[in-house]
């Protein structure tokens, strides 16, 4: 969901740990967890002589979401003990061919739960404000296409076990939980893969791609590979160096109202350079001091983003916080929704007490020297794959703002870089309103969504629903 700024990164473990559920938690080993007797038994555990060590548990879900197609939840384990959740919903206009495609979506973080995008965004039922269960999402993305979230990396939402460090070994792993998925839904696969996420998902995502394009690499003309057709970033943290320049630009000289004085603008600027200079040290020299320190200047020009106001929204210039975890009220009720026994039952999940984001793995990630990499590079090996890629930014976001990530984009060396900042800004339309801009270049589209902050799915559902069903359909915006 978010990219965590340094203004809740001191006191990210209260901001995100909900309540813990009453009542004794299931047992669990670190090698093999599995529900217990008294609470039913799963509906399926697949192993492949093809995948050793490799199983995939389901069960259908039942009283969570009334979603009106067939649902299924459960973990995908891989041999190293690592296990994944996940929660899958089927296309609601299910071709007789069964061709829809797999949409997979992943939170951000890094450390967040893409069960909290599942009912905060896009999934086809979203928690009710009341806490007392969920409403159907008319925008829900499954509308044309098979929908998976998973929790990634271990040890965000529910999933479990031996943990990761970096965006790369999580990309590895991810690309081998969609092999099991694959190996055990035959049925999705002739409809193609699009791989989706926002925030933090700009470092997953171009990762995922890139292990993903090796895997079939690896295996060229075996009838096993991953269906790849595209990628999708939203408001995503691809290139931090060239971004954080464009802090200052968002917060006072952008398209709305400024949200800064001049002077702290100012601040950001002149202090810019130090950060940008630790961050090249960090990673050209493989440099861990100057890591910590890059973590140190760079979170200062954060800093003074609340520094005039503490209500400052870092996700949404047009706002105020609310006096809630991660600004938002509907994140403490997905996740005190979450944190439910009864609702993890229902969902097979290890009965464990819920945190939206995970502290401990955003510090695994820091320590990894993780969150100031500039991903650009994969995400040109995606590209001259020949892979799609969708790149969209709701354009009232501050921490992943649309500047930066355009910039990133127009700067970034790839075989189609001379086409795609050559191509023109053109209007996206929806239903006759005027929605946002798109750029098309070879096989990269980069579109601004108007009037949405960090969360596009949340803040323009309808304008987010079009821009989904048109990428999987033709990809075309104008």
């Amino acid at each position: 969901m978010y990219v965590v700024v340094s203004l809740f990164a001191i006191t990210l473990a209260a901001c995100t740990a909900f309540a813990v559920p009453t009542g004794e938690a299931l047992g669990v080993s670190n090698n093999l967890w599995r529900r217990t007797a008294d609470t039913g038994k799963w509906d399926n555990v697949v192993n492949h002589s093809s995948l050793p060590g490799y199983q995939l548990r389901s069960s259908t879900i039942e009283g969570v979401c009334d979603a009106g197609v067939k649902q299924i939840s459960g973990y995908l384990d891989t041999a190293d003990d690592k296990h994944f959740f996940y929660w899958f919903f089927e296309a609601q206009n299910k071709p007789k061919d069964k061709s829809a495609p797999v949409v997979v979506w992943l939170n951000g973080g890094p450390g967040c739960s893409s069960m909290i995008g599942a009912l905060t965004e896009l999934g086809p039922c979203q928690v009710s404000e009341k806490e007392d269960g969920t409403v159907n999402n008319p925008y829900g993305w499954n509308q044309n296409a098979n929908l998976l979230f998973i929790d990634q990396p271990t040890n965000v939402g529910f999933s479990y076990g031996a943990s990761v460090s970096n965006s790369t070994a999580a990309a590895k792993d991810f690309a081998a939980l969609l092999q099991l998925f694959y190996k055990t839904y035959p049925d999705y696969y002739s409809g193609g893969l699009h791989v989706f996420g926002e925030s933090y998902s700009g470092h997953y995502i171009p990762a995922i791609g890139s292990a993903i394009i090796d895997y079939n690499n690896g295996i060229k003309g075996s009838d096993k590979a991953i269906p790849l057709e595209s990628i999708g970033i939203g408001n995503g943290l691809i290139n931090p160096r060239n971004e954080f320049k464009y802090r200052s630009k968002m917060a006072c000289n952008s398209t709305y109202a400024p949200v800064l004085s001049k002077q702290i603008c100012n601040k950001m600027d002149r202090d810019y350079p130090a950060c940008a200079s630790k961050i090249d040290l960090c990673y050209l020299n493989n440099d861990p001091n100057a890591c910590v320190v890059a973590t140190k200047l760079c979170y200062e020009i954060e800093n003074l983003y609340t520094s005039e106001d503490p209500l400052n929204n870092p996700y949404d210039v047009r706002r105020k916080c609310d006096d809630e975890p991660l600004c938002y009220k509907i994140n403490t009720v997905a996740g005190n929704f979450l944190n439910s026994t009864k609702v993890q039952h229902a969902l097979s999940a290890k009965e464990t007490p819920f945190q939206s984001c995970s502290t401990d793995v955003r510090v695994a990630f820091a320590n990894g020297f993780d969150l100031f990499r500039s991903f650009d590079d994969s995400l040109a090996k995606v590209l001259d794959s020949g892979t799609r890629a969708l790149i969209y930014n709701g354009d009232a976001d501050w921490v992943c703002n649309w500047y930066g990530v355009k910039s990133t984009l127009l700067e970034m060396d790839w075989s189609g870089k001379s086409q795609f900042n050559g191509a023109k800004d053109l209007p996206w339309n929806v239903d006759s309103a005027h929605a946002g801009e798109v750029r098309v270049g070879d096989n990269l589209t980069f579109l601004r969504v108007f009037a949405a902050g960090h969360m596009v799915p949340m803040d323009q559902p309808a304008n987010a629903l079009d821009m989904i069903n048109r990428w999987i359909k033709s990809g075309r915006f104008t």
